[in-house]
Protein backbone atom coordinates (compact mmCIF):
# COMPACT_ATOMS: atom_id res chain seq x y z
CA UNK A 1 0.00 0.00 0.00
CA UNK A 2 2.62 2.19 0.75
CA UNK A 3 4.64 2.03 -2.43
CA UNK A 4 1.28 2.21 -4.53
CA UNK A 5 0.82 5.19 -2.60
CA UNK A 6 4.14 6.54 -3.17
CA UNK A 7 4.16 5.81 -6.68
CA UNK A 8 1.01 8.09 -6.71
CA UNK A 9 2.61 10.57 -5.26
CA UNK A 10 5.55 10.61 -7.66
CA UNK A 11 3.46 9.92 -10.83
CA UNK A 12 1.40 13.33 -9.89
CA UNK A 13 4.44 15.33 -8.77
CA UNK A 14 3.82 15.39 -5.25
CA UNK A 15 6.79 13.25 -4.16
CA UNK A 16 8.68 15.98 -1.99
CA UNK A 17 5.35 17.08 -0.88
CA UNK A 18 5.17 17.09 3.82
CA UNK A 19 2.88 13.94 4.67
CA UNK A 20 0.91 15.47 7.66
CA UNK A 21 -0.48 11.85 8.58
CA UNK A 22 0.15 8.50 8.31
CA UNK A 23 -3.05 7.18 9.88
CA UNK A 24 -6.06 7.05 8.65
CA UNK A 25 -8.87 9.87 9.31
CA UNK A 26 -12.28 9.68 11.47
CA UNK A 27 -15.43 9.02 9.22
CA UNK A 28 -18.05 11.67 9.68
CA UNK A 29 -21.33 10.15 11.54
CA UNK A 30 -23.69 12.26 9.84
CA UNK A 31 -24.25 14.02 6.46
CA UNK A 32 -21.71 16.99 5.58
CA UNK A 33 -24.01 20.08 5.19
CA UNK A 34 -22.55 20.01 1.79
CA UNK A 35 -21.28 17.75 -0.62
CA UNK A 36 -19.88 19.71 -3.79
CA UNK A 37 -18.37 23.30 -4.77
CA UNK A 38 -21.54 23.86 -7.46
CA UNK A 39 -18.91 23.53 -10.10
CA UNK A 40 -16.78 19.87 -10.50
CA UNK A 41 -16.45 18.06 -6.94
CA UNK A 42 -18.95 15.82 -5.72
CA UNK A 43 -18.76 13.53 -2.76
CA UNK A 44 -20.62 10.68 -1.79
CA UNK A 45 -20.13 7.57 0.81
CA UNK A 46 -17.65 7.97 3.67
CA UNK A 47 -16.37 11.04 2.50
CA UNK A 48 -20.23 12.87 2.59
CA UNK A 49 -20.48 11.50 5.84
CA UNK A 50 -23.48 9.47 5.26
CA UNK A 51 -22.68 7.14 7.94
CA UNK A 52 -25.39 6.33 10.15
CA UNK A 53 -24.65 7.25 13.66
CA UNK A 54 -25.09 5.30 16.94
CA UNK A 55 -24.53 2.13 14.20
CA UNK A 56 -21.76 2.92 12.13
CA UNK A 57 -23.48 1.41 9.10
CA UNK A 58 -23.01 2.76 5.64
CA UNK A 59 -22.97 0.43 3.15
CA UNK A 60 -26.42 0.92 1.76
CA UNK A 61 -25.97 4.93 2.19
CA UNK A 62 -22.60 4.56 0.61
CA UNK A 63 -24.10 3.10 -2.53
CA UNK A 64 -27.68 4.99 -2.26
CA UNK A 65 -25.60 8.43 -2.54
CA UNK A 66 -23.24 7.14 -4.95
CA UNK A 67 -26.14 6.31 -7.07
CA UNK A 68 -27.63 9.87 -6.24
CA UNK A 69 -24.07 11.18 -7.19
CA UNK A 70 -24.21 9.69 -10.58
CA UNK A 71 -27.49 10.84 -11.58
CA UNK A 72 -26.16 14.49 -10.47
CA UNK A 73 -23.25 14.02 -12.49
CA UNK A 74 -24.60 13.24 -15.56
CA UNK A 75 -27.20 15.96 -15.66
CA UNK A 76 -24.41 18.12 -14.58
CA UNK A 77 -22.53 16.92 -18.07
CA UNK A 78 -25.55 17.41 -19.79
CA UNK A 79 -26.32 20.62 -18.98
CA UNK A 80 -23.02 21.86 -18.18
CA UNK A 81 -24.39 23.47 -14.62
CA UNK A 82 -22.28 22.56 -12.11
CA UNK A 83 -25.54 23.61 -9.78
CA UNK A 84 -26.62 20.47 -10.81
CA UNK A 85 -24.26 18.78 -8.46
CA UNK A 86 -26.51 19.62 -4.98
CA UNK A 87 -29.44 17.78 -6.08
CA UNK A 88 -27.12 14.35 -4.91
CA UNK A 89 -27.76 15.77 -1.62
CA UNK A 90 -31.02 17.37 -1.59
CA UNK A 91 -32.58 13.78 -2.91
CA UNK A 92 -30.42 11.73 -0.52
CA UNK A 93 -31.66 13.93 2.47
CA UNK A 94 -35.38 14.09 1.41
CA UNK A 95 -35.34 9.69 1.09
CA UNK A 96 -32.96 9.51 4.68
CA UNK A 97 -32.68 12.76 6.41
CA UNK A 98 -35.31 11.58 9.37
CA UNK A 99 -33.18 8.33 10.39
CA UNK A 100 -30.06 10.14 10.29
CA UNK A 101 -31.58 13.04 12.34
CA UNK A 102 -33.65 10.12 14.75
CA UNK A 103 -29.95 8.08 15.44
CA UNK A 104 -28.33 11.25 15.69
CA UNK A 105 -30.22 12.05 18.60
CA UNK A 106 -30.07 9.16 19.73
CA UNK A 107 -26.43 8.73 19.82
CA UNK A 108 -25.69 12.49 21.07
CA UNK A 109 -27.91 11.52 24.51
CA UNK A 110 -27.40 7.45 24.77
CA UNK A 111 -23.77 7.85 24.34
CA UNK A 112 -22.94 10.44 25.95
CA UNK A 113 -21.96 8.76 29.32
CA UNK A 114 -21.07 5.30 29.87
CA UNK A 115 -23.93 5.09 32.59
CA UNK A 116 -26.26 5.80 29.65
CA UNK A 117 -24.61 3.39 27.40
CA UNK A 118 -25.43 0.95 29.68
CA UNK A 119 -28.87 2.04 30.28
CA UNK A 120 -29.19 1.60 26.35
CA UNK A 121 -27.95 -1.50 26.35
CA UNK A 122 -30.29 -3.29 28.39
CA UNK A 123 -33.25 -1.23 26.77
CA UNK A 124 -32.09 -2.79 23.18
CA UNK A 125 -32.77 -6.35 24.94
CA UNK A 126 -36.50 -5.42 24.49
CA UNK A 127 -38.54 -7.55 22.07
CA UNK A 128 -40.42 -4.69 21.01
CA UNK A 129 -37.39 -2.51 20.59
CA UNK A 130 -35.20 -5.66 18.47
CA UNK A 131 -38.21 -5.56 16.51
CA UNK A 132 -38.74 -2.10 15.60
CA UNK A 133 -34.70 -1.97 15.38
CA UNK A 134 -34.82 -4.81 12.72
CA UNK A 135 -37.45 -4.08 10.75
CA UNK A 136 -35.93 0.13 10.17
CA UNK A 137 -32.63 -1.58 9.66
CA UNK A 138 -33.90 -3.69 6.66
CA UNK A 139 -36.21 -1.11 5.19
CA UNK A 140 -33.83 1.98 5.75
CA UNK A 141 -36.29 3.87 7.31
CA UNK A 142 -38.52 4.38 10.63
CA UNK A 143 -40.86 2.07 11.35
CA UNK A 144 -44.61 3.48 12.02
CA UNK A 145 -46.59 0.41 12.53
CA UNK A 146 -47.45 -1.25 15.93
CA UNK A 147 -48.18 1.39 18.08
CA UNK A 148 -48.64 -0.09 21.02
CA UNK A 149 -44.91 -1.34 20.94
CA UNK A 150 -44.32 2.27 20.91
CA UNK A 151 -46.28 3.16 23.64
CA UNK A 152 -44.42 0.44 25.76
CA UNK A 153 -40.77 1.31 24.48
CA UNK A 154 -41.26 4.60 25.44
CA UNK A 155 -42.40 3.77 29.18
CA UNK A 156 -39.72 1.86 29.50
CA UNK A 157 -37.25 4.33 28.36
CA UNK A 158 -38.73 7.04 30.64
CA UNK A 159 -38.31 4.35 33.60
CA UNK A 160 -34.51 3.86 31.89
CA UNK A 161 -34.30 7.85 31.90
CA UNK A 162 -35.79 8.17 35.83
CA UNK A 163 -33.97 5.15 37.14
CA UNK A 164 -37.01 3.28 37.87
CA UNK A 165 -35.23 0.26 36.04
CA UNK A 166 -31.88 -1.36 36.93
CA UNK A 167 -29.70 -1.54 34.18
Amino acid sequence: MRAAVGRLRSDSGLQDAQTLRREGAPIPMKPLRRWDNGRDVLLAGDAAGVVAPASGEGIYYAMASGRLAAEAVESALQTGDGRCLRQARRRFMKAHGTVFRVLGVMQWFWYSSDRRRERFVTICEDRDVQQLTFESYMNKELVRKKPMAHVRIFFKDMGHLLGLVRA
